[in-house]
Formats: structure tokens, C-alpha cells, sequence
């Protein structure tokens, strides 16, 4: 059989051709997208992913700080991750347009960003911890030589509450004050710190010292409260405060810490210390008497005396005889009163954690006889209140030195004697208490049903900025202690400059306006504390009598 060769082989048959322009059309298609798929790529890495300000991420370089707590596992301070805006300003071309552009997003004078912009180094921060909202229109700009830096914020998310005791750190996440300034060291390799600050407590009583505060329209408050028996402080409320997410509250008023940072002339709270002091070294003795009919080196009293006139020590401190006290500091003698002042700490700074604790100011002037008199009963010896708590809480625990501390520790720590004798602080604490049962005006006013209370008031003139004393402004505080016959707990509030409000007829003094105060401090901590009532307390009674060899002695 012959074969047909124009029917066997076509060099281009239809099925052929076909073929062969499926292949040719894939070939293209995938040429195609991988030509497009490479543009796209390129054109991502040029335009696209620079517009995102050229992340620079360093967080994971930095180790996390530490976090702060409250005594009851309350977060007080940790760090979050953070945006920050840097420029190279070589590299900007069109300053002025960006310089607008920025302005508007950041909320940032024009001029300012300008002048950045027009700086001659390689790195100029633009702003740190800039929010998310910034950082998304800051991407949408397309400006490929801005630079987000994801970095470390430091929050604190009980605003001004604690701010003092917590303090706050600077831009670059360093310690400025308080916690964060003492313990920088451990924050930052990470270490927490626990503190013995109650959280709850304390906002309650900022809120009470806000509200005394803005009664009496004063300039200033504070209000410690501190556990005796270990020393911790429970509650440290300095007014006005800052809030250490907002530097714009960072003013120099606000930044003070009263607690620590301002030393007071503490007025008729040193009239029991004067008291115990000579009664520790057996100069004066529960039955000695002393006239006060009349003033002495010009040391007069506020209100007239009852009957003769013969005071002894108990009547002195319920009255708050300034003429009673300054006999009393006039018989101990000036040498023993600053022997006994060296020993509960007057003249030295607070062995505390925050660094910017304060030494007493003490009594710059002569120290004379006169001086002596006065600074019986709190006038011309300016301490900080602090120190006025620790030498209250020592005296009162059995005589045993107390010292103040924010750091949770879990143990007691037993410290040297001040005191020569237990009696004295026994004696101590029945001045206390006599002041709050035996007083007409103070008692009522800060007396609790089931809580035996003591505590004193103090009312002092307020040093001017020439060394004399402002004739209108008064420093006014009562102290507290409680159980007086087991002591636990003390509270201290002073405030400065409260003033007479005509609809309320007040007077200012410790009485009037720190008393109430207290009072509504010591209820708050019944129910945030769960401090039961006492039951069947009896009065406190020392015996005494048979120490002395001298007795029913009138000065």
C-alpha cells in the first residue's frame, strides 16, 4: 500500500497549533506575574514598608523594668511597650512641609518641630511615646527619613494616689523620685518592689485630707498612718501631689514631699515629749505642780487658768499650757533636752528608703534659757513630720526605737532602748489618753464607741521667708495613737494655713480642723483594716508613786 504524505505529516496542523499557543500564552502569563510580583516587591521595599517611618524596634534590648506593688499585690508601676519619633534632619528635604504636617498630628508648636528639623546632627528626637493614633497618620505622611523606635513607657495606674511614695521616672525610664529613684538599681535589672502601702487606704485617705483640705481652703495637707509595732507605713498622703503619667503636673509645689521634705515647728505635740522626757530621768513626777497664773520670759497662754493656777503635768498637757510646758522644758534643763532629742533622732535624717528625706531644720538661733522654754512646747525646733511619728511610735512602743519603713518585710525588728524606764512610756501613753477623755472640746470630736483612742493637738505659728512668723497663717495636726493600751496603730495630719470660713464660725487650730479629720482616718481603717472593738478595755493605770523622792512639788 502506497502512503499518502500530504495526509500523514502537517507541519502545522490545527491541534498542533493549538498546543503550541497554550504554551506560548502560559509562558507569558508566568513571566508576566513574576515580572509584576518582582516590580511589587521592589516597589514595597522602596516606598511602602520605608513610609513606615523605618521601624526601629530596641524594646527587646532593654531589659523590663521592675514592677512596684502595693502590701496586698496592687500594681503600682510597670512598663509598657511604647512608640517614639526620631529624625535624621540631613536627610528631610521640604522642612518647613513637614514641619506642618507633624505639627497638626502631634499637637506640637510649628516653630518648635522646625527647629528641630533645621538641627545639623543625624538624630534629634522628634517625640517620645507618641500614641498609636500618631503613629498611623505619621505612617500615612510617606516620609521615608522618620524613624519609630518602639521603646519602654513607664504607667502608673493609680494616677496621684501613691505618687509621692511610688514617685516617677524620666523619659529615658530612669528613677526621678521616690521608689523609683531610690531602688533604681534593682527596677532596673528587673527586680519588683513590694511596699507596705495599702492602696485602698490610702485613697481613702487622700480622699478624707482632700476634702479637710478644701473645707478650710488650705495650702497644704499631710497624713501618715503607721503600724507601731513593725514600723510600716500603711498610708503616706502628701497634698497637693502630681499624677507621674503627666509631667505637666510636675510643678515644684506639687512635686514636695511633706512627709519627709518639709520640717515644721510642730507647736503643742512636743508638749508630751517634754513631759516624758523628765519623767524618764526622775525630774518631774506625776504629783509636782506647777504655777501658770502668771506668763514667764513672755510666754503667755490662750485661755485663763482654773482656780490657783496649780498645774500638775497631766492638766498642763489637757490644757495645753504653753507657761505649764515651758517650766516643765525650764526645770529638765537645756542639756537634758537635747540629749533626749539626740536619742529619739531630732537632729539627724531619717535612716529611710526615699532619698529625699530631709534632715531637721532643729533650732538655728541661740539656744538659751528662753529657748529652751519655747521649744518645751513646740516652738522654734522645726522637724520633719515624719520624725515626729517616729519619735511618737518609739516612745510609745514600751520605749523601743521604731523606725519607719515602705518595704515589706514580714519580721519585726526589735531596735535599741531610748527610754530609761518602761513607766515612762506608760506614762506617756496616759497623757495621750487623758488629752482625749478629759479634754471638752477635742475628745468629742475624735472619740470612737469601742476604740480607745489617745493622741494631741498641736496649733504653731508658720515661719516666713525672713525667719520671723506670719501673724495670720497657723500650722495646725493632731496625732493619734490606738489601742492606747496595746498600741498598734498611730496617725498623724497637719495642715497648713487653714483658714476662718464665715458660714462655719471655726477657729484654726488642731482642734477644730485636724481632730474631725483623724477621726474619719481611724474609721476608714476599721473598715478597710477589719480592726475589731475592744472589750472590757480597761483605763490605763501606772503606778508610779513610789519612784519619786520628791513629791507635791509647786514650781
Amino acid at each position: 500500500m502506497r502512503i499518502d504524505d500530504k495526509k500523514s505529516f502537517k507541519l502545522f496542523d490545527s491541534d498542533s497549533l493549538k498546543d503550541f499557543h497554550k504554551r506560548i500564552f502560559f509562558s507569558m502569563l508566568m513571566f508576566l506575574l513574576v515580572y509584576f510580583g518582582a516590580i511589587f516587591r521592589i516597589t514595597e521595599i522602596m516606598l511602602f514598608k520605608d513610609t513606615q517611618a523605618n521601624i526601629i524596634s530596641n524594646s527587646n534590648d532593654i531589659k523590663e523594668r521592675g514592677k512596684i506593688f502595693d502590701r496586698n499585690g496592687n500594681l503600682l508601676a510597670t512598663s509598657i511597650i511604647s512608640n517614639s519619633l526620631s529624625v535624621n534632619p540631613n536627610k528631610i528635604k521640604n522642612k518647613y512641609k513637614l514641619s506642618k504636617e507633624l505639627s497638626y498630628i502631634l499637637k506640637i508648636e510649628e516653630n518648635t518641630i522646625l527647629k528641630k528639623l533645621q538641627n545639623q546632627k543625624k538624630f534629634v528626637w522628634i517625640k517620645r511615646n507618641i500614641t498609636p493614633k500618631e503613629h498611623q497618620k505619621i505612617i500615612e505622611l510617606g516620609e521615608i527619613n522618620l524613624n519609630i523606635h518602639n521603646e519602654r513607657k513607664r504607667i502608673y495606674p493609680y494616677f496621684s494616689i501613691p505618687s509621692h511614695i511610688v514617685g516617677y521616672v524620666n523619659i529615658d525610664g530612669v528613677g526621678q523620685a521616690g521608689i523609683e529613684r531610690s531602688f533604681e538599681n534593682e527596677l532596673k535589672n528587673s527586680k519588683d518592689v513590694i511596699l507596705t502601702l495599702d492602696i485602698n487606704l490610702q485613697d481613702a485617705v487622700r480622699e478624707k485630707l482632700t476634702k479637710t483640705i478644701n473645707t478650710y481652703r488650705a495650702e497644704s495637707g499631710v497624713a501618715i498612718i503607721m503600724d507601731i509595732e513593725k514600723g510600716e507605713i500603711l498610708s503616706s498622703v502628701s497634698l497637693p501631689d502630681f499624677d507621674p503619667n503627666n509631667n505637666k503636673t510636675f510643678i515644684k509645689r506639687n512635686l514636695i514631699n511633706r512627709v519627709i521634705q518639709s520640717n515644721y515647728e510642730m507647736g503643742s505635740t512636743f508638749k508630751p515629749i517634754t513631759a516624758v522626757m523628765g519623767f524618764d530621768k526622775n525630774l518631774i513626777s506625776p504629783e509636782m505642780k506647777f504655777n501658770i497664773k502668771n506668763s514667764i520670759k513672755g510666754i503667755n497662754d490662750y485661755t485663763k487658768y482654773e482656780g490657783d493656777g496649780n498645774y500638775n503635768t497631766e492638766k498642763i498637757i489637757v490644757h495645753s499650757s504653753n507657761i505649764g510646758a515651758a517650766k516643765i522644758a525650764s526645770h529638765i534643763g537645756k542639756k537634758n533636752q537635747i540629749d533626749f532629742f539626740k536619742k529619739i533622732g531630732f537632729f539627724d535624717r531619717l535612716n529611710f528608703e526615699l532619698k529625699e528625706a530631709a534632715k531637721p531644720l532643729g533650732n538655728k538661733n541661740n539656744w538659751g534659757e528662753v529657748e529652751t522654754m519655747t521649744i518645751g512646747y513646740g516652738h522654734g525646733f522645726a522637724i520633719t513630720p515624719l520624725h515626729l511619728v517616729k519619735a511618737y511610735a518609739s516612745i510609745a512602743n514600751n520605749g523601743f526605737e521604731v523606725n519607719p519603713t515602705l518595704l515589706l518585710r514580714n519580721k519585726i525588728n526589735y531596735n535599741k532602748k531610748l527610754l530609761l524606764k518602761k513607766e515612762s512610756s506608760e506614762y506617756f501613753l496616759k497623757l495621750l489618753r487623758s488629752v482625749v477623755r478629759k479634754t471638752k472640746f477635742t475628745g468629742p470630736r475624735v472619740k470612737i464607741n469601742g476604740y480607745d483612742l489617745g493622741g494631741k493637738t498641736g496649733t504653731a505659728m508658720i515661719v516666713n521667708q525672713n525667719g520671723g512668723y506670719y501673724k495670720d497663717r497657723d500650722l495646725t495636726s493632731f496625732i493619734s495613737i490606738f489601742p492606747i493600751k496595746k498600741p498598734k496603730y498611730l496617725v498623724l495630719t497637719i495642715l497648713e494655713y487653714p483658714k476662718e470660713i464665715d458660714e462655719l464660725d471655726n477657729k484654726t487650730t488642731g482642734a477644730w480642723v485636724n481632730a474631725p479629720l483623724v477621726k474619719e482616718i481611724i474609721l476608714e481603717m476599721i473598715n478597710i483594716l477589719k480592726i475589731p472593738k475592744q472589750i472590757n478595755q480597761e483605763i490605763l493605770k501606772v503606778d508610779i508613786k513610789h519612784i519619786y523622792k520628791t513629791k507635791n512639788v509647786t514650781f
